[in-house]
């Protein structure tokens, strides 16, 4: 009998072709035309997505039904598994649950099982549950709970078990999402889910370190702070008076522009990139105000950095002119955890947060590819 899989939401099947468009939707200004029809050609496969529901809990652990997907390949054996995280869904309509064809899903298409979670606050928690951006345990756990699924998905609707060898990948916010999941993984320490290594990228793994920097520069180039305080506030009922955290059209809009009913560039257009416009000018000082603290004592107990010392080996990949998200958020987690002896290790890019996506993409398909040949060689 499952414990976490509850129900096939539902599914479909697509070729490479239509991820095409999907990519264009999230690299606009991605020139495709040379390699698609090389792609094409050698990708002849078509995979199904499957949106499923499943059980787990909230950041004050009560259970709730989650989503996400589960991509197969279905005209050939699939070569892995890739539990992948999703970058951010700063509006709510975007989920893999919903949209079921999302740009991650064409790492499917190098013969690999993908596992992507849609995270609370979205897919069918979109209307139910307070996105809980960036909170450390309730994501790794979430994304936990959704392998889980997947496996037990496996066993009783198709008959086999998934294989418990596994890569774990993830950008942006999926950085960070993918290294809170390795932490809860390696937290339970089960016998039948093991990460053979971890490639990701983008992520913001320490908000303290995260927002030090903002305050220095006093820019962001994706204004994201917002949403992630609205979160903790609610979850973890802080009372925040935001006339000390916020100022300007911020402050008078910030019930309907941080509903999640806005994409990310209406949000830019209207919150700004300048920080001093729409952050109380206490946030840039040395000693901060009482509801700033609030803030960051509870940031400081959501570091996937302090208080761990990851086993799996990772490779973390940024930016050098990251503008989104500071590069000394992944300088400071690779040093801290080289210190404490990790098998991990760092490379850094040029092109700032997006365009360093299409390179940290390609990274991991490469990966994929060579984690299948050496598949292939032991036979």
């Amino acid at each position: 009998m499952p414990h976490y899989f509850l129900d096939i939401l539902k599914e479909g099947d697509f070729s490479i072709r239509e991820v095409f468009v999907e990519v264009k939707k999230d690299f606009p200004a991605l020139n495709l035309t040379r390699i698609k029809p090389v792609l094409e050609a050698l990708f002849k496969m078509r995979v199904r997505i499957t949106a499923i529901s499943y059980n787990t809990v909230d950041p004050k652990g009560t259970p709730v039904v989650s989503s996400g997907i589960i991509i197969r390949p279905i005209n050939r054996k699939p070569r892995g598994v890739l539990h992948f995280l999703p970058s951010a869904n700063i509006d709510k309509f975007g989920s893999g649950s919903d949209a079921l064809l999302i740009f991650e899903g064409a790492l499917a298409f190098l013969g690999y099982i993908v596992i992507i979670p849609d995270l609370l606050g979205n897919g069918v928690t979109k209307d139910t549950v307070e996105y809980p951006f960036l909170m450390a345990d309730n994501t790794g756990r979430v994304a936990y709970d959704m392998h889980r699924a997947a496996m037990e998905y496996f066993l009783a609707i198709l008959g086999h078990r998934l294989q418990k060898h596994i890569s774990v990948g993830g950008y942006s916010m999926g950085g960070s999402g993918a290294l809170a999941l390795i932490r809860h993984i390696e937290k339970e320490n089960p016998s039948d889910i093991i990460i053979d290594r971890a490639i990701i990228g983008g992520g913001i793994y320490d908000l303290n370190i995260a927002f030090e920097e903002f305050a220095k520069t006093g820019f962001a180039q994706y204004p994201a702070a917002p949403g992630i305080f609205k979160a903790y506030d609610i979850w973890y009922d802080l009372n925040l008076d935001y006339s000390k955290v916020f100022r300007g059209p911020l402050l008078e809009n910030m019930h309907s522009w941080l509903d999640r009913t806005h994409y990310r560039d209406q949000l830019t257009e209207w919150i700004g990139q300048d920080l001093y416009k729409y952050m109380h000018p206490d946030f840039f000082t040395a000693d901060r105000n009482q509801e700033i603290k609030k803030l960051w004592d509870k940031f400081r107990k959501n570091s996937l950095v302090d208080g761990w010392t990851p086993k799996t080996k990772i490779i973390f990949s940024h930016a050098s002119d990251d503008l989104s998200v500071p590069t000394r958020v992944a300088t400071y987690a690779y040093e801290q955890f080289r210190k404490r002896g990790a098998p991990v290790r760092i490379r850094y890019g040029k092109g700032g947060h997006y365009e360093f996506g299409k390179w940290y993409f390609l990274r991991m398909g490469i990966h994929l590819i060579m984690k299948r040949m050496a598949f292939w060689t032991r036979f």
